[in-house]
């Protein structure tokens, strides 16, 4: 009876309602009707959110599973009836990815470049649409054929840097030549470096600030200028194996140390590294992911169990300042999020 109430109100009513509501509770209202589907699903409902200021950071994250060698799309969502507990929940409509793809966050939207299929490198372009959850496969291919590549979206481009072409993409050499997308105009352009420099694409990270590329290619760091289309060589970079850090914080890069079990900062413009003050007290991980979120530093750890099964936690830190200026941690919530057998792959962070 209720539902019947709701839907003879005007269609402009009930969006200004719903829109109120807190996104972890549209995946339960999608499942009341197929009117509710259709309204969780309309883009007015979602310009409508941002016109009210109540988007919400949405963390979104590939897991690689063993079973078929693809990477699947999930989003961090707090359980409903709970204060502070969180797990990844998966997005059936979305497709499978290829592994080892470089993904950059636009606004709403998520760019997927390249990756690998069946051991061999793709050119595909997708585009999937956060608020809706579809995915748009018909935007032109990339001039080339790349997996395990770094990239960065600046002033409405994105440029992929890198990457290799082989049929074991993970371990192969390949040109630091870049890839130059215009989101606006839905066109490709190739730029092919005068250096010809080769590195193995393996262990990448990338970081972007002050309208440049920062980025770790397994033991060499560089800076990316697209501006004046200038490649630097950042020795300080690579100075420690900051790999799956997409972190950065008022011009402050931060990576989790699974193996020294502490968080360091990098000083992008002072080119400095530091180790944040704080024990934050996270052991027994294999691998770790960094990355920003509503302001404040997320990691996500792998934990292997035993040979068939991996738990992924997820530790929110909150960084503050002493009484000297100095940056601390301090953990604010930590948590398994996911158990399963399969492999945390990308970190990103979008207002929805």
């Amino acid at each position: 009876m209720a539902m019947c109430w709701i839907t003879s109100l005007p269609e402009d009513v009930i969006i200004e309602c719903v829109a109120r509501v807190p996104r972890r509770y549209y995946p339960s209202l999608s499942l009341v009707s197929k009117f509710c589907r259709s309204l969780i699903a309309s883009p007015q409902l979602y310009a409508r959110r941002s016109l009210l200021d109540r988007t919400e950071c949405c963390l979104y994250v590939t897991i690689y599973s063993r079973d078929d060698g693809y990477d699947r799309l999930y989003t961090l969502r707090q359980k409903i009836n709970s204060s502070g507990d969180y797990c990844l929940v998966p997005i059936p409509s979305l497709p499978p990815m290829p592994s080892y793809g470089s993904y950059v966050a636009v606004g709403s939207k998520i760019y997927v470049m390249g990756g690998s299929c069946f051991e061999v490198s793709s050119n595909a372009l997708t585009l999937i649409d956060c608020p809706l959850h579809t995915a748009n496969h018909h935007l032109p291919n990339m001039p080339r054929a790349v997996a395990s590549s770094v990239s960065g979206y600046i002033n409405e481009k994105i440029y992929v840097i890198g990457g290799c072409r082989s049929r074991f993409p993970v371990f192969s050499e390949g040109p630091m030549d870049v890839m130059v997308f215009d989101v606006k105009s839905e066109t490709w352009e190739s730029k092919t470096r005068p250096d010809n420099l080769v590195f193995d694409w393996y262990s990448n990270s990338a970081v972007t600030w002050d309208d440049k590329i920062y980025f770790r290619v397994l033991k060499h760091g560089f800076v990316y200028d697209p501006s004046q289309d200038k490649m630097e060589k950042d020795d300080m970079l690579k100075s420690y194996h900051w790999v799956g850090s997409e972190c950065v914080i008022e011009g402050v890069l931060y990576y989790y140390s699974t193996a020294s079990k502490i968080l360091r900062s990098y000083d992008l413009k002072e080119r400095c590294w530091k180790r944040v003050k704080g024990e934050i007290g996270l052991s027994g991980t294999t691998r770790a992911r960094t990355v920003t979120y509503d302001k404040k530093v997320v990691v996500f750890l792998e934990k292997d169990i035993d040979r068939n099964k991996v738990e992924l936690w997820c530790a929110e830190i909150k960084l503050e300042r002493d009484e000297q200026g100095e940056i601390c941690a301090r953990l604010d919530w930590c948590g398994c999020v996911f158990e399963g057998h399969s492999r945390l792959m990308n970190c990103l962070v979008l207002k929805v």
